[in-house]
């Protein structure tokens, strides 16, 4: 793999993958959205090598709009499937959902009701003070007879359903709209509306013919609908805690890599062959603390000065802490600092004790005063 890696959860990560990743993942900072973008791909890795292990084949489906999944996204979809299973809920953990939120199972208020629309746009509109006074108009006429509502929105009405007498039929919130629902229900059944109602069509005169107001659905009807949303938490809580083991492992034992397409690359992770790097310098770690440059060595003697150890002791100490605990940013950088190295091992030893050590702070001479110098840090 060419070009600057970064490491997440032990996994070696294209920056132009990395870049891409980004863009679908919104933070606070670039920071936060690049450590969200990083572990998203490290997943994708980890559940890739896992159906590898498994020796799973991608069997690709169409979602409902039609659309393929990658060769990639089918084998992550295998892995879960296969490794993740969940109880089903008991019964007193579905009467627990049924009876904590009442209002979430309730049928919608159903009402059946008539209209004689007078527009105020399109073909049929007049002036709009004209048009409210003829709804006025008209709703005074069916004070005293009612029954012609159906006559005068087949004579009046500029809605399509003059035809049927004004009906809209059975209606459910959001079938129409809500300057018309609202006045529906604040009236009674058989009821015609003692106003029009102004909407961006005009000046509707309203008839409430019947009203079913919400219910709460028997358990037995939502039974199902409520199984279902407690399976799909349990098994996204499953899924979570899987892939957390995976990406744990693959942190403690970092071998896999991404290429620049996002697949999962057949060459060897960097970071194992730093490992043994690093591991051999222990070995013979008083011949390797010779040849080091000044700059590092003044570094390692600083702490063994302090602490009173040798500074082949402190040395090795380092690298180990560095193996054991390094994150994945410090890696990141032992990474970069390697790609084109002439001298691996001193440069991989430059970046652990620069990330391990306190920094070497020098004095400078600001002013000499009667043969003192003063100096500050």
């Amino acid at each position: 793999m060419s070009g600057p890696t970064a490491v997440f959860h032990g996994v070696e990560v294209p920056e132009t993958l990395l870049a891409t990743e980004i863009q679908n993942h919104q933070a606070a900072t670039l920071s936060e959205a690049r450590a969200q973008a990083g572990r998203a791909l490290a997943v994708k890795a980890v559940l890739l090598d896992r159906a590898r292990e498994l020796g799973l084949e991608a069997d690709a489906e169409r979602n409902s709009d039609g659309q393929e999944e990658t060769c990639e996204e089918a084998l992550i979809r295998a892995v879960l499937s296969e490794e993740i299973d969940v109880d089903a809920p008991s019964e007193s953990d579905l009467l627990a959902v049924y009876d904590a939120q009442p209002e979430a199972f309730m049928s919608p208020p159903l009402i059946e009701a008539a209209h004689i629309l007078v527009a105020v746009s399109g073909v049929d509109a007049i002036d709009p003070a004209a048009a409210r006074a003829k709804a006025t108009e008209l709703i005074f006429q069916l004070r005293s007879r009612p029954e012609i509502f159906g006559r005068l929105a087949m004579e009046h009405s500029a809605c399509p359903s003059a035809s049927e007498g004004g009906s809209l039929g059975q209606l459910r919130p959001g079938d129409i709209l809500p300057e018309i629902w609202n006045a529906l229900m604040e009236m009674k059944a058989g009821e015609v509306s003692s106003e029009p109602v102004l909407t961006e069509h005009g000046w509707h005169v309203l008839r409430l013919d019947q009203l079913s107001p919400a219910a709460r659905l028997p358990f037995e009807y939502v039974r199902p609908h409520i199984a279902m949303k407690i399976e799909a938490r349990f098994w996204t809580r499953a899924a979570a805690r899987y892939v957390d083991v995976l990406l744990g492992n693959s942190a403690a034992e970092p071998r896999l890599r991404l290429d620049t397409d996002g697949r999962l690359s057949d060459e060897e992770n960097s970071i194992p062959r730093l490992d043994g790097l690093l591991g051999s310098a222990l070995a013979e770690i008083e011949s390797i603390y010779d040849q080091l440059p000044p700059r590092i060595r003044q570094s390692v003697e600083l702490t063994a000065d302090r602490e009173g150890e040798a500074p082949g002791g402190v040395l090795a100490r380092t690298i180990r802490k560095f193996l054991a605990s390094a994150n994945d940013e410090a890696w990141t950088q032992l990474i970069s600092r390697l790609r084109d190295s002439s001298s691996p091992l001193v440069d991989s030893l430059d970046v652990v004790v620069a990330h391990q050590l306190p920094p070497v702070r020098t004095s400078h001479r600001l002013i000499e005063m009667r043969g003192r110098v003063e100096t500050k840090p």
